[in-house]
């Protein structure tokens, strides 16, 4: 188990990481923390705003690891938040016996705190914590699923035949007449099906009241393009499918599930790594696999993450903080907040007409 997914995971059950520190934890102050003297692994506070600098490490098995250990945290004794700061190195009570005495002896000849946890442990804790992050309410909701559609303005394309013939009701070969690839077009009709602008039955497609006001709503530059996929959401169309994605109807909608799922990634990951390009991160890729239950790729992972915050991005639900690493940073905005509530809200009613009791009948 590498290192960075032991952090995650011990950062994520404070309980168990207070219990291994003998230091009740009261909040993260940071991690991950960029310093002339090297980079920290994690800082805490206590509720006497004590701090502990935490050096984390997995097995100390050889001589390397342990000077390198050593080395990095002398090193963060030359830095501090707070007046009253302390220095400690966690690692894996799985290192060796001999290697163990050695850590001990360092620490109390430097007035280094030593603390272990057991990897086997935090093993198991990963899973408990990936299916507790993911939880549904107890609904049995499916999986993302990962389409090549980047934008939602992409409905536009779709959607314009019924503008340009002015009719409801298209057969086949009329909805068709924009695209080149069947593939394509299913790709483009999930979209439009799960947003529930069109209806299909057998091989028409009728347009939905929601696709007439989306229709109504184009932006007015949408008959002097031979690219309506590129223009972007208008006002209205954007306060539409809003509508659309909150109103609890969830069944078989792929892409409102794509929405959802993005955001309780924020939720587990802060929102602190978007990957750029692939491959990225084997820890990152295995906290989103475990999230997700998919077994996606670096590249099918990397494609669907960035087309999931494409489409919250569209509609003001994130903002995307780029930078020039391999990863970009994003914020919930406060109208992203409130869907993530609303969706969190509709769950929980769902589950409780599901399981609602008749004991008190009886």
């Amino acid at each position: 188990m590498k290192e960075a997914l032991v952090q995650w995971t011990l950062l994520n059950n404070k309980t168990y990481l207070s219990k291994c520190l003998h230091f009740p934890i009261a909040k993260k102050i940071g991690q991950e923390i960029s310093t002339d003297f090297g980079r920290i692994d994690f800082v805490l506070e206590n509720r006497r705003q004590q701090h502990l600098i935490v050096e984390l490490e997995t097995t100390l098995n050889s001589s390397d690891k342990l000077n390198y250990c050593f080395n990095q945290v002398l090193n963060y004794r030359n830095i501090k938040f707070v007046d009253d700061t302390k220095y400690c190195i966690l690692f894996a009570e799985e290192t060796s016996k001999n290697n163990i005495g050695k850590i001990e002896k360092f620490g109390k000849e430097n007035d280094i705190i030593i603390r272990s946890y057991s990897l086997n442990s935090t093993k198991q804790l990963y899973s408990a914590t990936v299916r507790r992050l993911s939880l549904n309410v107890g609904l049995a909701l499916p999986n993302p699923k990962n389409y090549t559609i980047c934008f939602l303005r992409w409905l536009n394309k779709i959607l314009k035949p019924f503008k340009d013939l002015q009719k409801g009701k298209l057969s086949y070969v009329e909805i068709f007449s924009s695209f080149s690839s069947r593939t394509n077009f299913n790709c483009y009709k999930r979209l439009a099906l799960d947003l529930e602008m069109i209806e299909e039955n057998k091989d028409f497609y009728y347009l939905t009241a929601n696709g007439k006001e989306y229709i109504d709503n184009f932006s007015p530059y949408a008959d002097k393009t031979n690219n309506v996929s590129s223009l972007d959401l208008t006002n209205e169309q954007r306060r539409l499918l809003l509508k659309i994605i909150t109103n609890g109807n969830w069944e078989n909608k792929v892409h409102k599930m794509n929405i959802y799922w993005f955001l309780r990634f924020l939720e587990v990951t802060d929102g602190d790594w978007l990957p750029k390009r692939f491959p990225f991160d084997q820890d990152k890729l295995e906290i989103s696999r475990g999230l997700f239950r998919v077994s996606y790729s670096h590249r099918t992972m990397q494609e669907f993450l960035t087309w999931c915050s494409n489409y919250c991005e569209e509609l003001g639900l994130v903002e995307r903080i780029k930078s020039t690493a391999n990863y970009d940073k994003l914020i919930l905005t406060p109208l992203g907040v409130e869907v993530n509530n609303i969706f969190s809200m509709d769950l929980m009613l769902k589950k409780s007409r599901m399981n609602l009791s008749f004991k008190y009948i009886d």
